[in-house]
């Protein structure tokens, strides 16, 4: 959406990104070190958009190595997140990405239960481990990004709320271009075949307090405000 006219980029350099979430989850690097690794990563970049989902594991420093910085939050409901979720991880499956999954999801799944065997034959992880990773990000989202900063908008929605996401940002709306890539086109949904109340059991447990949320905030959210 922003590449026509900015120095933007989409998850870049991978491999590093995910190797520094990684020892910052398991507390391997203290936060003057994460401090100094954005600061370089920054320099090294040289971006003035960047869209990327690890830098969310970020979150406390990303206020402070970046005071003039605004963020944007997507949202997505639990129930469409995982269908994209599960299809994308079915069907879609870089190199790159591997460990990086294999450590965020792998790190919640405890096993599957009866309902989910499919997921097992699929090479997947738990419903419980994705939802868990889910509801994990969007905490650390909401209580380290400052609200005077922050937007967020549904990801359904982002092309038509370029008007808002501009005012959000002081730019040109002709700049921002309505685009929606990584589109994975699949023959059927992996959530499909999963129970319908199952997966809403486990959306209830694990997700409930973000549906709270957004039910409340879903006003704001049809206005285009901060949050």
């Amino acid at each position: 959406m922003f590449a026509d006219h900015y120095r933007a980029a989409h998850e870049p350099n991978v491999a590093d990104l995910t190797a520094t979430v990684e020892k910052v989850i398991l507390g391997e690097l203290r936060p003057p070190e994460i401090k100094d690794w954005l600061y370089k990563r920054d320099k090294e970049l040289n971006l003035e958009v960047e869209a990327s989902h690890p830098l969310g594991y970020l979150a406390p420093w990303l206020p402070e190595v970046f005071p003039e910085a605004k963020f944007v939050i997507t949202i997505r409901d639990p129930l469409p997140w995982l269908k994209s979720r599960l299809n994308f991880h079915y069907y879609k499956t870089p190199e790159v990405w591997q460990r990086y999954r294999d450590f965020i999801w792998g790190r919640h799944h405890i096993g599957y239960q009866l309902e989910e065997a499919v997921l097992e034959e699929l090479g997947l992880y738990s419903v419980d481990a994705y939802l868990t990773q889910y509801s994990e990000q969007y905490k650390l989202l909401f209580n380290h990004l400052p609200e005077d900063r922050t937007l967020m908008l549904r990801t359904e929605r982002l092309s038509d709320s370029i008007e808002i996401l501009a005012a959000f940002l002081e730019l040109d709306p002709t700049t921002i271009i309505a685009k929606h890539e990584n589109i994975v086109a699949v023959d059927s949904n992996v959530i499909d075949l999963l129970p319908t109340a199952f997966v809403a059991s486990r959306i209830k447990e694990k997700c409930g307090w973000i549906e709270e949320r957004l039910s409340i905030r879903i006003p704001c959210f049809e206005r285009g405000l901060s949050v």
